[in-house]
């Protein structure tokens, strides 16, 4: 008897070994994921069949395939901020054309600090823009509902608690930086619902938060498709889409004169979805500094889709507005900073653009973008010994054409391609080089594959970047060398070529476990405009970095990622700490060519706890900087070491409350401080600071759902500073509400 139980098992086992031997038929399952009560789409929702390492994730538009054998088959459906389900499928019975999967947003609908995806290797994922899976332990996800309760004005404000994140904020002309992992000049770039924007760089603390359904945010550098400066990080803007009809109006007061008012109707009716807005937020900043703001937003976009294998979706954004330059602590201020009082009056920005996409039959995407921009801006600065005011009209345009083809050479396997050009125009000129016409032509191609073997998935890209400079104003500064007057202008030839690669490899250890590799490397090109001491172009920055990082997910949608990484930048182009001014009577700041590399290490956690009702996020950078000098490398004391971020949300029977802490670490920097201060003080110590934020809420139901919220920042009212001579205007408390239908 034993024996016989005994062979019975054996020939179960061996029966169940070679089961695949005999080759069963395989099914490709298609469905959408959506959200049940906005039927909005879910993307990187988790779709795995329990017990199994088969698998695969909702694209950027809810869409998925998994391939399954013939049979009854229980699918398990997450996604971070969703009620959890499970379905049952027999395959391949009476299936339809699209499995629809709807989910429940969760009691606490907190869309999380770094929503990195789907453990489970992709299958024939040709969504564009597509993020290399070996790069997600770099990436982070910020949506509405965050972007909400943390009470952000701007889009730079949206972005305050991300992992590595770096914010200096200043009263000039460009009012804050934004920077991951201390790697800057250039900035990280910026595109909209995956359209590049190339003169981006103010429009960050200009545009609303929102309007904004959520920022993708990739602090490596391996965005190749997504865009041209992927070396230095980018950051996605993705607008919302409704997919019913939703109505809101969300206003708030609070001190130094601060306010918000937001109006948003959105609707889809059939095929067409649209979203329209405005907002107007502003405040008359600290008392005598010159610092008021009055900003309005207009925006509307519209998702149609034609037919089965076309989609077209389009947006436009107005920004109107002015915004005074604060004026710099008199006591640290150099002389040709602090005697100016300096504004934008009016800022206008135009931001369009317009996607064409098509489906085929065999899977492969293809996406036709094109944008166009126009800025004016009027930029009014007073000498104040001189008793005297100069005008620069500083406006721009430009347009672009982007083509990208994604197609799966086989289930394992995908292809994605792309071009772009880009023509940007400065007509009078632009922050320093007002009265020089500059007009530039940009082209990049793009190759990238994606290839699955086993647990296994690799990635490979490459991105050439050339152009033609038609006009490049030359310059002439006062009371500075004749190099400067010298310099002349750029005419008819071709731009310095840029290149950047990428190679990724990703290991699925469990279905709760992951390990990602990345390596990226290139040249980047020095901003236009930008000039050594001995009035020459700083030469291009090649820069290479590496990426190791491991990913925990449990069932509870708790995470854990930590992710080493290590930077060499040779002849990375660097601010050198000079100033002079120009003969428009504008401080422009002086560049050099110096080695630089920085490593460390990345840590993110969120923990949701249920019986709480309440999520935790927690999340380190450890970083050492260093530069060289006189031929050896020392620490660059302009990169803080440490820049920590937590948080708590909590939300039960109607009540919320919400704390942000962040502490970023010391560094110095002389830019902008009076070189007889820093004789005698030596370099002017910034950072070092612990700012804890705080909003808190209560929900009433009914048609309409309305929320009445207060909010406070920096609670500790400490007068910290990130740039010199511009400190943290202290405690500032807000109250509003919000009506929603």
């Amino acid at each position: 008897m034993k024996k016989s139980v005994l062979f019975f098992s054996v020939g179960i086992i061996i029966l169940f070994l070679c089961q695949p031997v005999f080759s069963q038929q395989i099914f490709t399952v298609n469905g959408f994921v959506y959200n049940s009560e906005t039927r909005e789409p879910v993307p990187n929702a988790n779709i795995v069949v329990p017990g199994t390492q088969t698998g695969t994730s909702s694209d950027n538009n809810g869409n998925f395939e998994l391939n399954l054998s013939v049979g009854e088959h229980t699918i398990s459906v997450t996604s971070v901020g969703f009620s959890d389900k499970e379905i049952k499928i027999l395959v391949p019975g009476e299936l339809p054309e699209l499995l629809r999967i709807g989910l429940l947003p969760a009691k606490l609908e907190i869309g999380e600090v770094d929503v990195f995806g789907s453990y489970f290797l992709p299958g024939r994922d040709t969504s564009v823009n597509r993020i290399p899976v070996s790069i997600l332990p770099a990436m982070t996800t910020i949506s509405a509902v965050e972007i909400e309760k943390q009470g952000a004005v701007t889009l730079v404000d949206a972005m305050k608690f991300v992992p590595g994140g770096w914010t200096e904020t200043r009263g000039r002309k460009t009012k804050q930086f934004f920077s991951v992992r201390g790697q800057k000049y250039p900035y990280p770039d910026y595109s909209i619902n995956g359209v590049w924007q190339k003169e981006f760089e103010e429009t960050g603390y200009f545009l609303s938060a929102l309007d904004i359904e959520s920022v993708e945010i990739v602090r490596s550098s391996s965005a190749l498709v997504k865009g041209l400066s992927g070396l230095t990080g980018v950051v996605d803007v993705k607008t919302k889409k409704p997919e019913r009809e939703t109505i809101s109006m969300v206003a708030k007061y609070g001190g130094l004169n601060s306010y918000l008012t937001n109006l948003h109707y959105g609707n889809k009716i059939n095929d067409l979805a649209f979203n329209t807005s405005a907002a107007f937020f502003g405040t008359d900043g600290p008392s005598g500094r010159n610092g008021k703001e009055r900003i309005g937003n207009f925006h509307g976009n519209i998702d149609w889709k034609i037919n089965s294998g076309f989609s077209l979706s389009a947006g436009a954004s107005y920004i109107s507005g002015l915004r005074q330059l604060v004026s710099i602590d008199d006591e640290i201020g150099a002389p040709n900073i602090k005697n100016r009082i300096e504004k934008y009056d009016p800022v206008r920005t135009l931001l369009t653009h317009v996607k064409l996409n098509y489906t085929g039959n065999d899977g492969s995407l293809t996406e036709l973008q094109t944008n166009m921009a126009y800025r004016n801006v009027d930029f009014a600065n007073y000498n104040i010994p001189q008793e005297t005011t100069v005008w620069h009209d500083e406006n721009d345009w430009e347009y672009g054409l982007n083509v990208l083809h994604n197609r799966p050479l086989s289930v394992t396997n995908t292809l994605r391609i792309g071009a772009l050009y880009n023509h940007w125009v400065a007509p009078e000129g632009k922050r320093y080089y007002v009265g020089r016409s500059s007009n530039v032509h940009t082209f990049s191609g793009v190759i990238a594959s994606e290839q699955k073997v086993g647990k296994f998935l690799f990635d490979a890209g490459f991105r050439l970047i050339g152009g033609h400079i038609v006009e490049w104003g030359g310059f002439g500064i006062e009371g500075s060398g004749g190099a400067f007057r010298e310099v002349e202008p750029i005419e008819d030839e071709a731009a310095p070529v840029e290149w950047q690669s990428v190679l990724g490899a990703s290991f699925i250890i469990s279905g709760t476990s992951s390990l990602h590799y990345n390596f990226s490397g290139g040249t980047i090109a020095p901003r236009k405009g930008s000039l050594t001491g001995e009035g020459k172009n700083p030469e291009n920055e090649g820069r290479f970095q590496h990426d190791l990082g491991f990913r925990y997910k449990s069932a509870n949608r708790s995470e854990i990622s930590v992710s080493s990484f290590f930077a060499q930048r040779n002849h990375s182009i660097d601010f050198s700490g000079q100033t002079i001014v120009t003969e428009n009577d504008l401080v422009m700041e002086l560049y050099e060519n110096t080695d630089k590399r920085s490593y460390g290490i990345e840590m993110s956690a969120k923990l949701n706890v249920p019986s709480l009702h309440s999520y935790i996020f927690g999340n380190a950078l450890l970083m050492k900087g260093e530069k060289e000098s006189n031929g050896s490398m020392v620490k660059d004391e302009q990169l803080p070491q440490v820049i920590l971020n937590t948080g708590f949300y909590f939300e039960s029977s109607g009540f919320d409350a919400n704390v942000f802490v962040n502490y970023t670490g010391p560094y110095t920097n002389n830019r902008f401080v009076n070189s007889a201060w820093v004789q005698e003080h030596g370099d002017f110590p910034l950072g070092d600071f612990l700012s804890f934020d705080l909003t808190t809420g209560y929900t009433f139901s009914g048609r309409f759902t309305t929320r009445l919220f207060v909010e406070v920042k920096n609670i500790l009212d400490q007068k910290y500073m990130t740039v010199a001579g511009y400190p943290d205007p202290g405690r500032l408390f807000m109250a509003g509400i919000k009506i929603s239908q």
